[in-house]
């Protein structure tokens, strides 16, 4: 209980103790405080602007006698410029006067010169032109460069007008030139190498039967793409081995019509023209061509075994069933079976090279009707402006009529003389039949 009574006094005590200590803040010195506090911070940022201002004022001040001193350079430079530009334009009136005034005494004093000077730049320029893709230019390779000079020059001198004399002279001198020369080609492969090439005049230059083109950034030559028919290719190898004249090819148009040659389709190219009806009329005419031929075979075959008398023929068996019947009547009613079953072994596939002959202009006709429509079709999206739209659908048109009664000629031909080889031999057989009745009659 004492103890109780000592713990509770002291927690009174306490309590009072610590409401005597406790002393309430007024809100308005609080605020007063804030404030102060603010303007004083204000006052020192203004202090350190002032002072930043203030720094940056006397800089620029300082910095004045510099700005007048580069802009009274400035305005020297200017008026220097203004000067020399005031000169230059009484110069250039000057230069321009005296250039009019030389370019009078110049066609004063060249008189009748002028003419020839133009006609040496001229003929400078037709012969730059053709040097640009002949065939010697390996032999010549300053040529282009000096005629380049005189083409451009105004007036020429007695050295020019030489220069350009002996390069026509070289050129007229090789125009008559068969010549062996070594000079760069580019293989196949794409990859330069040397060789000996044989040019003929200036039409044509040849390597191994091989006709070449100029490649003059590469200062060589290459292969054309596609070379001529080795018919005429040839003739240069027998031109190599004639001591005397011989007939060689050459293109007086230096590779105009040799391109257009080359640029002719080849008989596959021709077909692939046709297109997919091509293509079918060429399958049915060599397969009809390939059992004609087999066809006709056998039944060649056939009339020799006959000619041959062995046991198997058709005439052993018809001489046992004479043997065997002596009633005639009998004897032609087994004839006539022998006969017809020899006959549709002898027709066998004959009417099918008949019905190939008739399909393939039929075949011919419908691809002429589809390349039509296909012209027509080009015609109305690009007109008839540009011919090389309805080149394809005309070529088609023409190529399968052609096909068609290319094939159908040897078909028809190859039926006839089937049809013709069975008749014989089936005549040869009822001439045998005839034979045996009248001998069994008599």
């Amino acid at each position: 209980m004492r103890y109780f009574l000592i713990t509770i006094m002291s927690l009174v005590s306490f309590n009072s103790f610590s409401q005597e200590n406790i002393t309430e803040i007024d809100p308005n010195i609080e605020r007063s405080e804030k404030i102060q506090d603010l303007i004083n911070r204000i006052e020192d940022n203004r202090k350190q602007l002032n002072s930043i201002d203030n720094q940056r004022l006397n800089k620029f001040i300082n910095q004045v006698g510099e700005r007048k001193a580069l802009l009274a350079k400035a305005k020297k430079l200017l008026a220097d410029e203004e000067a020399r530009n005031t000169r230059l334009e009484k110069t250039f009136e000057d230069n321009e006067n005296r250039l009019s005034e030389l370019e009078t005494e110049l066609q004063l004093k060249l008189g009748v010169l002028g003419e020839l000077f133009g006609v040496a730049r001229q003929m400078a320029g037709e012969l730059q032109g053709d040097t640009e893709s002949a065939y010697n230019f390996t032999e010549f390779p300053d040529r282009s460069k000096k005629l380049k000079y005189i083409g451009q020059k105004k007036v020429h001198n007695l050295d020019d007008l030489e220069t350009l004399w002996i390069l026509h002279l070289n050129e007229i001198a090789s125009s008559g030139q068969i010549k062996e020369i070594e000079a760069n080609i580019i293989n196949r492969k794409g990859d330069l190498e040397s060789a000996k090439l044989v040019r003929y005049g200036p039409f044509n230059i040849i390597n191994s039967n091989e006709f070449l083109k100029t490649d003059i950034p590469n200062n060589a030559f290459k292969a054309l793409a596609k070379q001529p028919e080795r018919s005429i290719t040839k003739q240069f190898k027998s031109h190599y081995k004639s001591s005397g004249y011989a007939v060689a090819p050459i293109d007086p148009t230096r590779g105009f019509l040799l391109s257009l040659y080359l640029d002719k389709p080849s008989t596959l190219e021709r077909i692939a023209q046709g297109k997919l009806i091509g293509f079918i009329i060429v399958t049915i005419g060599i397969l009809g061509l390939i059992f004609g031929a087999y066809r006709y075979y056998s039944l060649f075959i056939y009339a020799n075994s006959l000619k041959s008398k062995t046991a198997d023929d058709v005439f052993s068996k018809i001489s046992k069933l004479s043997e065997k019947h002596s009633n005639i009547e009998i004897f032609e009613r087994e004839c006539d079976e022998i006969l017809l079953k020899v006959n549709g072994n002898l027709n066998w596939g004959v009417n099918w090279i008949k019905f190939l002959a008739a399909v393939a202009p039929l075949l011919g006709l419908l691809g002429t009707v589809i390349g039509m429509i296909e012209t027509f079709q080009a015609i109305t999206v690009f007109g008839t402006g540009d011919p090389k739209q309805m080149a394809g659908g005309i070529s088609q048109a023409l190529v399968t009529t052609m096909l068609g009664l290319i094939f159908a000629a040897p078909l028809l031909a190859m039926y006839t003389s089937l049809s013709e080889k069975v008749s014989d031999i089936l005549q040869e057989i009822e001439e045998y039949v005839a034979l045996t009745i009248v001998k069994k009659v008599n």
